[in-house]
């Protein structure tokens, strides 16, 4: 395996790590209007400012404190749907419910915004004097920093093992209750004994939003299976295929993951979170 790779010999400056299409919400605006602009651009965050984009308050919301705040579970985890409850989730403020962001100066180093948005969602980086420069997502971070990952790596390297799965026929309730109790942001869908696709928490709380927007989410939940809300259809890879490969894959799908091995026979998953792993690894 190639050795550590230096970010000078890239030459990388932090500010080139900034995702210009990170979703930016403003603080008054309702968490279903953010879980919409969210899945729209397909990142898993979004940064929350007053009045305009340049009044930064150093907060921000993720899909899955989305979930985690608007789907009440039992005990069993299931989700409870109970009239009004869902609507009054999606209706509060996203400054109710928003985290505070890690930030990171324009002048540190590469590794420690790695470290950042490996154990987040994304970091902000800032000037001296507090400054917001901009965010850096998971996405934007495996697109510039590709070339941190060893050539030679290959698939079967990095693989997760084994595959989490649900069956297509499984109410979505259940799907939610198991990703929001295990921290999942996606699991696999069976179906037949065979892989069918894959769906996410983004997939979810965008999907249950525009129902809010029509004005009854729990209809979608109510009885739905995994089947009725929508899913990305599997991309399987061989397990001898080059990892920086697999990365350009990974980042055009819309569940932000590969599977290793075919339908009948899945071997392990890749995700965004094994990828900066190994970004992080060789810095």
């Amino acid at each position: 395996m190639v050795g550590v790779i230096a970010m000078s010999g890239l030459g990388i400056d932090p500010v080139d790590l900034v995702d210009p299409f990170a979703p930016a919400v403003p603080a008054d605006s309702r968490v279903w209007e953010a879980a919409v602009k969210m899945g729209r651009v397909r990142r898993p965050c979004a940064v929350i400012f007053i009045r305009d984009p340049s009044g930064d308050m150093g907060l921000y919301l993720t899909a899955r404190k989305v979930a985690e705040e608007v789907f009440e579970l039992s005990e069993e985890g299931i989700v409870l749907v109970e009239r009004g409850r869902i609507s009054w989730g999606l209706d509060r403020r996203v400054v109710e419910i928003s985290l505070k962001i890690s930030m990171v100066l324009d002048t540190s180093g590469i590794s420690g915004i790695v470290d950042g948005v490996y154990n987040s969602d994304c970091v902000e980086i800032v000037r001296g004097d507090q400054t917001p420069l901009g965010v850096v997502t998971e996405d934007s971070l495996i697109r510039v920093l590709l070339r941190a990952i060893p050539e030679d790596m290959r698939a079967e390297d990095i693989a997760s093992k084994p595959i989490e799965i649900i069956d297509l026929d499984a109410p979505l309730i259940e799907a939610i209750g198991v990703m929001i109790q295990r921290g999942f942001r996606r699991i696999v869908i069976t179906s037949q004994d065979r892989v069918a696709g894959v769906i996410t928490m983004l997939d979810i709380i965008h999907r249950v939003s525009e129902s809010h927007i029509r004005g009854d989410p729990e209809e979608i939940l109510l009885g739905s299976s995994i089947g009725g809300i929508g899913y990305e259809g599997p991309l399987f890879i061989p397990e001898n295929t080059w990892v920086r490969a697999l990365a350009k894959k990974l980042l055009g799908t819309r569940s932000k993951c590969v599977l290793v091995g075919s339908p009948e026979n899945p071997l392990g998953i890749v995700t965004e979170k094994d990828l900066i792993r190994i970004i992080r690894e060789n810095i």
